[in-house]
């Protein structure tokens, strides 16, 4: 795909694709324009239901026709963290679940508040995203023998080993109780120790405070400029 020849990084599953590009630099801002109009004239032929894209202003200004024709769905903020200089942090009780396991699928769809169609539909965009690191990413947070929430870490495909969290959640009855910065830190724990990740990128919705604190307690630096998020 030209896209990723100039820079910019795509993930896609069965149905949509997703466009990032975290930092200006470099990137062909008119190449870019011209290429995403290409992809959204073409969504048909290829199967896709929708092109999500992801980037800062200042580069957004510049795509004139794509910032004509996407619409803009928010704002997220990116947080970086260097697992060079990690040091040794206490990390709580967790245990690994297969995703085909009927016990997971209900423990997600409680966790996300949300039947269980929805959550089986999480989990197929995760395996089809992500076909070879699927199986291991169920990582759930185990506080006196009972589960309280899922943290799904894993390698960015395409990249120089950075992790990301693709989904993260805590059990409705535990909200609240400040579990939220553990859970968070088994991610990371795991992304470091066992995905030899190189760093960490977290992104969460600007308005998201609680999940802003959580990610600067566990030592990610947040970026001057947020991203920009639109939809086709």
């Amino acid at each position: 795909m030209e896209l990723k020849k100039i820079g910019v990084h795509i993930l896609k599953n069965d149905s949509e694709i997703l466009l990032e590009v975290h930092k200006e630099q470099y990137i062909p801002s008119s190449k870019m324009d011209i290429h995403i109009i290409e992809l959204i004239d073409k969504m048909n032929h290829y199967g896709i239901e929708r092109i999500s894209l992801e980037c800062p202003k200042t580069l957004l200004d510049k795509l004139k026709n794509t910032k004509h024709k996407m619409r803009i769905v928010g704002e997220r903020v990116i947080f970086i963290k260097d697992f060079s200089v990690q040091k040794e942090i206490f990390v709580p009780s967790y245990e690994v679940w297969p995703i085909t396991g009927r016990e997971s699928l209900l423990f997600l769809s409680k966790v996300m508040g949300k039947d269980v169609s929805k959550a089986e539909k999480l989990l197929m965009s995760m395996k089809s995203e992500l076909p070879t690191q699927a199986q291991n990413k169920y990582t759930v947070y185990i506080v006196d023998n009972e589960p309280i929430g899922v943290v799904f870490p894993h390698i960015e495909p395409d990249t120089n080993q950075e992790g990301r969290i693709f989904w993260i959640g805590i059990h409705p009855e535990f909200i609240g109780k400040g579990y939220g910065k553990n859970l968070h830190r088994i991610g990371l724990s795991r992304l470091q120790n066992e995905f030899r990740a190189k760093s960490y990128l977290g992104a969460t919705k600007s308005d998201n405070i609680p999940m802003r604190k959580i990610m600067k307690a566990n030592g990610c630096s947040e970026h001057k400029e947020a991203v920009i998020s639109l939809e086709y």
